[in-house]
């Protein structure tokens, strides 16, 4: 079952590399050919050829590579190889620096619009989610400070509708990290209106994190007290508690929401507890003991139970407001992203964040088993990723060549041959020394060191 599960990984990690690098490639290719510079070589994946033919217009080679990790593009360049007198003209080194750094800013340019077009799809097709109604309002928190009560329901923030509790997570990311106030329109349970606002200032501080609802404003969504996994062989298994169990009531206590239930049974570890449940129009009574857990410096019970799937609405836009919103998110996380690096920098982020490829391995495969619209969100997350890690100004990746146009426009000249080769070398061991990193956090988040 393992085997099969990290198979599944890998493969649905090689497909989302294939798709978002082959399409990075093809930006260059494309705008490389728009403006007349010759490409020897457009290759999609890496070894031996599977399949090749070459365009007697263009004299262009395309080529399916065995290994598909991607592809590549080989311009016509005197730096690299002979080129005929006739295609002297075409040359990369011959173009002048605005055509060369269209070229190459391309590249990532294009993994920026397929990541609003993956984002459009997603739009289209539907976002699931849950009902933005509170469910529980964490003691002591801004939420309980403004007056936030179970049953509110979100209707606005900052203007905005609020259809579903996750819709606006990086816009709410992006305010507070802004110290932008954050305006809520509340509909109470008995129809009324109210408006309270929250100063960003005011929060607590802390690593980026798009949980600004549940971990800084200290609200979490109302999900209903319905039982979705059930551990083989622990209490509620035991007891004879069954999956899609509707917990009525703990110790007399009526329950209104998952939430309810977990406060009921951490609080009672190895106490005699007595339940009921609705099953299928009945209710049934149950006895359980809750196990004692150690968590977070905390005996807790646990009865072995989860809740069920707890979506329960579907955000569906149409062309012309999914593009609007497409565009948006990918901003937003283009922003987030380049926000988390420099905080990386100053130290005032956590590197164990940086992923390699057992992780994206491992949430390319999860994504994917949640379905299309769950896999097309992470490419899109992956695709704004690989736009900005190749505009980061290391030599060998795209902004490395940037910052030599950059030195080239000052000083009117291109930087020397040697420079370059120095300088790629450099480039080539802070990438070993990036992969390196990232393989290592895989190594502590799957086997948790």
């Amino acid at each position: 079952m393992l085997i099969m599960e990290v198979v599944e990984n890998v493969v649905w990690f090689l497909v989302a590399v294939f798709i978002l690098v082959t399409f990075h490639e093809l930006g260059h290719f494309g705008v490389a050919r728009l403006l007349g510079v010759g490409v020897s070589k457009f290759s999609i994946g890496f070894g031996k050829p599977l399949y090749s033919f070459r365009s007697r217009r263009s004299g262009t080679e395309y080529v399916l590579g065995a290994l598909p990790f991607g592809g590549y593009v080989k311009f016509i360049d005197e730096r690299e190889d002979h080129v005929d007198s006739q295609d002297l003209p075409h040359a990369f080194n011959r173009q002048n620096l605005w055509v060369r750094t269209a070229v190459v800013i391309a590249g990532p340019a294009a993994n920026f619009v397929l990541a609003i077009f993956f984002y459009w799809l997603v739009f289209g097709i539907g976002v699931p989610g849950v009902e933005p109604i509170i469910g529980y309002v964490q003691p002591g928190s801004s939420a309980e400070a403004i007056g936030l009560q179970r049953g509110d329901r979100i209707a606005q923030i900052n203007g905005r509708k609020v259809r579903s509790w996750g819709e606006h997570r990086y816009y709410l990311l992006d305010q507070v990290q802004n110290g932008e106030t954050l305006t809520f329109t509340i509909e109470t349970p008995t129809g009324e209106n109210k408006t309270v606002s929250i100063e960003s200032s005011r929060l607590e501080s802390g690593q980026m994190n798009p949980l600004i609802l549940e971990q800084k404003i200290g609200v979490l969504p109302r999900i209903a007290p319905v039982v979705g996994t059930l551990i083989p062989g622990e209490v509620a298994d035991a007891a004879g508690i069954q999956v899609n169990d509707r917990f009525m009531s703990i110790e007399g206590v009526p329950i209104n929401g998952w939430r309810d239930v977990v406060e009921i049974i951490s609080s009672r570890p190895e106490q005699t507890t007595r339940l009921s449940v609705l099953r299928n129009g009945s209710i049934k009574l149950a006895v359980v003991v809750p196990k004692a857990i150690n968590s977070m410096n905390e005996v807790v019970g646990r009865i072995g139970v989860g809740p069920a799937n707890h979506v329960n609405v579907v955000i569906r836009l149409g062309a012309g407001d999914a593009i609007i919103r497409a565009v948006e998110a990918t901003w937003l996380l283009s922003k987030l992203t380049v926000g988390m690096i420099v905080q990386m920098i100053q130290g005032k982020e956590s590197t164990k964040s940086i992923g390699g490829p057992l992780s994206i391995s491992k949430y390319a495969g999860a994504s994917a088993e949640y379905g299309l619209t769950a896999f097309l969100m992470f490419l899109a997350i992956l695709s704004i990723s690989l736009g900005i890690l190749n505009l980061l100004p290391i030599p060998v990746l795209d902004g490395g060549h940037l910052v030599y146009f950059l030195i080239e426009g000052i000083k009117g000249t291109p930087v020397s041959e040697t420079f370059m080769y120095r300088s790629q070398q450099l480039g080539f061991a802070v990438l070993a020394v990036l992969i390196s990193f990232a393989l290592y956090n895989d190594v502590l988040n799957i086997f948790k060191f």
